[in-house]
Parts: structure tokens; sequence; C-alpha cells
């Protein structure tokens, strides 16, 4: 998500994120009213209940489906809410914007932001996902124009900018990072998109290692604990032919065009590797993925395959500055209202666990060998 502030028309008068929060909830009220009620489902995130309603069952299909993992009976009032609408299944629009006009060129998404002392409210251009929260009430809002053509970003990681502003509230900070380990302690795989995390991770999984993310996780800095958000995972072409992922487990849109560049394609992870994905994970250790040195892909080419085929890939140890400069730029420019409080807690985690740099190899296996042997060395 981009970072880019926008102008925003003056207040007449009044908290002006407030009212655009209330107004926001109030078209939902109003969605869930015309499609015959709203429909809910409780989920156990990061320790904490979060219930997610929804107007309409397309909205649940196409967002909540990556959640499914994390489902729990309703017991009692949830910590968090979050309510979804979209205006094509309940004629509802949202209301007005009181921010200037975005227009966002190809491969962008810029945002509008509303900040008050009570309020945030998020508008991306480019994905047109809303998002309006009381951040200390834990209640937000998300509205889309249509639920059936969701874009494959929001499909990837679903309302992520509601869930960050309520669990950064309460002391976890979504990171972007995979994680992976085995008997419930591994390392947090971290770097900008299109450095390898996603393939990496699962090249672990499916060497038989526990697998809680590929792209976004929940940290809770105390206990160095990476909890699970969503299932799914973003794949390239050639890393899914790689990993072997069968056709039928690769969504039915296909590849589409990322903001890091290359065309990906989202892999549910408990279908990939069933009974391995969990709800958490202690970190021992940081990774960088860090491509093959004159390689412009995830993996060395068709050339230089044969001269690195069977060699584990290569771990070095990093400094902990190194490690902040590897973790630290895309989760902070995704922390939106909260980077500098991010960048502390991602200096302090690097402080305290060793980061390494991994060079990838040609081989999957390989490089998740690599990641293994570390993790049994850290125990």
């Amino acid at each position: 998500m981009g970072t880019q502030p926008r102008a925003v028309r003056a207040a007449t008068g009044g908290d002006l994120a407030d009212e655009y929060f209330s107004q926001l909830l109030d078209r939902f009220e109003q969605a869930a009213t015309a499609v015959g009620g709203a429909g809910r489902l409780d989920l156990e995130m990061a320790g904490l209940r979060l219930r997610v309603r929804h107007a309409g069952e397309g909205l649940r299909a196409g967002l909540l489906a990556p959640f499914e993992h994390l489902a729990c009976p309703p017991q009692g009032d949830p910590d968090l809410t979050i309510s979804l609408f979209d205006t094509a299944s309940s004629g509802i629009e949202p209301p007005p914007p009181p921010w200037d006009p975005i227009v966002a060129a190809p491969g962008t998404n810029p945002v509008a932001r509303l900040r008050s002392e009570r309020a945030c409210v998020l508008a991306a251009a480019g994905s047109r996902g809303l998002t309006a929260a009381l951040p200390a009430e834990g209640i937000a809002v998300f509205h889309l124009p249509d639920a059936t053509a969701i874009p494959a970003s929001e499909r990837a990681a679903p309302i992520r900018e509601a869930l960050q502003l309520l669990m950064a509230e309460r002391g976890r900070l979504m990171t972007h990072a995979g994680a992976v380990g085995r008997d419930g302690r591994g390392v947090l795989f971290v770097g900008r998109g299109g450095s390898g995390k996603s393939t990496l991770a699962l090249s672990c999984a499916l060497a038989g290692m526990e697998i809680v993310a590929d792209d976004y996780v929940l940290l809770e800095p105390d206990s160095l604990t990476a909890h699970a958000m969503q299932s799914t995972a973003k794949l390239t072409e050639d890393s899914a032919t790689r990993l072997g992922v069968p056709a039928a487990l690769i969504d039915t849109a296909g590849f589409e065009p990322t903001l890091e560049g290359p065309a990906k394609a989202l892999v549910r992870i408990p279908s990939l590797v069933p009974g391995r994905m969990k709800r958490r994970i202690t970190i021992a250790a940081v990774v960088a993925p860090a491509l093959p040195p004159l390689s412009s892909h995830l993996f060395a080419s068709t050339a230089k395959k044969d001269e690195v085929n069977g060699e584990e890939g290569a771990l070095r140890p990093m400094s902990a500055a190194e490690g902040l400069r590897a973790v630290a730029p895309s989760t902070v420019v995704q922390s939106g209202f909260g980077g500098e409080g991010s960048l502390a807690t991602l200096a302090d985690l690097v402080r305290r666990v060793p980061s390494y740099a991994l060079e990838l190899v040609s081989d999957p296996e390989a490089n998740a060998a690599a990641v293994d042997r570390l993790v049994a060395e850290l125990d």
C-alpha cells in the first residue's frame, strides 16, 4: 500500500475522521438490512477474539475464506469487530469522501488518510478498499465497490488495514514477513516484496516444517511470537512449477500482475500442506532470503542451475543493523499511522534474536534444508 499523503478538505466542524467512521458504520447497517441481515465469522487471532460481520455471502466467499483456519465458536462479546459491505450486492454507497479525488496510475495504490485522536480512515485508490476504524475501541468498517471483483491484493491479504489498526492498539504488530519452524520455534522470513519469502516458506512447509504465514504475521514483541493471519500464499508461475504445485490448487483467477511486478497467483496453504499450518510460532532468528548474484529471478537461471544443483543455500550471519534494514522498510511503510512505533519494535526484535542472510540456490529443497538446519541449531 502506498503512503503518499493526500490533501483533505477542511472540516466544517467536529471530528472529521470520527464523523466519517460513524457514517460508514451506518452505511454498513443499511447494507446488512438490504441483504436480509449480517452474517458473521468469529475468529481467534493472536490471542484475541475477532468477530467479522459481513453484509452478503459474496464478501464471505471473496474475502474471508483465508481466515477459516482461525474460526472459533461464538462465545460472549468479541475483543474486536470488523464489519464488511460492498455496494454491488447491497445497493448502498459509502459516504461522499471529504478528501480530494485520487487517481491511481497503473501498478500503484496511493492512499488518502484521515486521522484524529479517536478515529482513522484510509481510502486506497488502486484497490478501492475503504477502511475506517476506532482503534482504541476495537471497531472497524471495510467497504469495496463490488465483492465479485475483489482485487487480487485484497484477496491475498484481506482487510489488512483494519487488522493493522486494531491489532497495533493491542500490542500486535502486523509485520511483512513469513514464519516457519519446528515444534513451535522457528524463524521469520523478511525482505521486500519479490525477495523470495513466499517460495522459501512453502519450500520449508513442503519439506515437513510448520508454517504460520508466507507474507504477513502479527508479531507479539514481548513473547517473540508470530501469529497467523491469512492462509494464502502468492507464487509466480516459475515458483509454482519448481515447487510442483498442482494446477488444481492454483486460484482460478490465475497469475495476475502485482505491485512488485511479476504476475502471481494465490494458493491456499492448508490445501498444499495439510496439517502443517500453525496458529503461532516463537521466533528464534530473522532470515532474509537473498537472490543469487547477477540473477533477476528468484532462483538461478537454467544455465546456473547445474552449478548449484545439490548445494545447500548459504547462510551468512548479519548484524542487527542489517537485520533491521531487511525487516523494517516494507513493514514500516505499511504501518500507516504507526510507523515510528513499528520501527522501535522491529529494532528491539533484531537486538534480541540473531539475523541471517540466506543466498537462495535453484533447488527449493536445498533452501529448505538450510533453514531446517538453522532451526535445529538454534534450539
